[in-house]
């Protein structure tokens, strides 16, 4: 994958991870959490891409 792919799949897991939160379920903070986990796993790949 190219890094402009990594950056906007890390940014629609943001805004994934911004709906569960605003959910508020326990159920649904923990797939954030899960969410957020995996946007910081691609945007480490983004930035390795750039390198």
């Amino acid at each position: 994958m190219s890094k402009n792919e990594y950056v906007q799949r890390a940014r629609n897991l943001n805004q994934q991870a911004i709906g569960y939160r605003l959910s508020g379920t326990k159920r649904t903070l923990e797939w954030a959490a899960d969410a957020c986990k995996r946007r910081d796993e691609y945007m480490q790949q983004a930035r390795a891409a750039q390198a």
